[in-house]
């Protein structure tokens, strides 16, 4: 059926690498094709203009909502963004657009 060698398995004759994990593999993916991580994983992309605006596209959902601090989920962490007078503008399944003044944000 199959044999380990040395730099890879022998399945049906033909020699495959092994994926050091099922979780790595669009990851390792997006790095040889040198696409960016979230063209091909749906990884969230924050753009800050100004620090008045800022763009959350693939995000999760909301978590915490208010205007000093808003929490967006990540799917594999959480951003948070703090500032003052923030508020949703605009958001859907994709994108969710933040405006005030954003003094920070951080990744957990």
């Amino acid at each position: 059926m199959y044999q380990v060698m040395s730099r890879g398995i022998d399945i049906y004759g033909i020699e495959v690498l092994p994926v050091k994990s099922i979780k790595e593999l669009p990851q390792e993916l997006a790095e040889r094709l040198e696409l960016p991580e979230e063209a091909l994983l749906g990884a969230m992309k924050l753009t800050v203009t100004g620090g008045r605006r800022a763009v959350v596209e693939n995000h999760r959902g909301v978590l915490e909502y208010g205007e000093e601090r808003i929490v967006v989920s990540a799917g594999r962490g959480r951003l948070n963004i703090s500032g003052s007078g923030l508020r949703i503008e605009a958001m859907n399944r994709r994108e969710l657009l933040v405006r005030g003044r954003i003094q920070s944000v951080e990744w957990e």
